[in-house]
């Protein structure tokens, strides 16, 4: 039997670099998702100047924001009702919409938008393995989704601009 003796010391430094790694591992991994946000600001984006400033006057308040989001609608279980307590509370949110459900129930995506809440882009089939197949792939999921959004809220040429990648994949892509 071998009995692996360490110096104190050494032991220290061991635990030391350990917890080092550790705490900075947790703040690496908290900025990554302790507050997302994605747009892009220019002449022709649907946002505008004074969007803008109200934008940078929320990221420079110590005032907390809670941003209110719904993916891979709209759904005939759900959707109204999550709608009508929104309205009931006069509360906005964003809905990240998965395309072949919006072709399915444009009246629910045309109710969201009516009430004015922000209607992006949640992918066409919510499927990994279509979604990165190319990049080709990729293109068509955004644009088809657009595509159904366009139809179902009857604004030609819709774009949200903001992409929430479908299944827990945490990185924001804008177009």
């Amino acid at each position: 039997m071998k009995i692996l003796f360490i110096k104190r010391q050494k032991l220290l430094y061991f635990v030391f670099i350990f917890l080092l790694f550790f705490i900075i591992s947790m703040i690496l991994l908290s900025i990554n998702h302790h507050f997302s946000f994605a747009i892009e600001l220019n002449k022709t984006s649907f946002f505008n100047i004074p969007l803008t400033t109200t934008l940078d006057d929320i990221a420079k308040s110590d005032e907390k924001v809670a941003y209110l989001t719904f993916d891979d609608g709209p759904t005939i279980k759900a959707t109204g009702k999550i709608l009508d307590i929104l309205k009931e509370e006069n509360v906005k949110a964003t809905f990240f919409v998965v395309g072949k459900h919006v072709k399915e129930h444009p009246e629910l995506v045309k109710r969201e938008y009516d009430e004015g809440h922000y209607i992006a882009n949640h992918g066409y089939n919510h499927n990994n393995k279509l979604l990165y197949k190319d990049m080709e792939s990729f293109r068509n999921e955004i644009i088809s989704t657009d595509l159904e959004i366009s139809k179902a809220i009857g604004i030609d040429g819709y774009c949200s601009h903001i992409f929430r990648f479908p299944n827990r994949i945490y990185v924001t892509y804008i177009y």
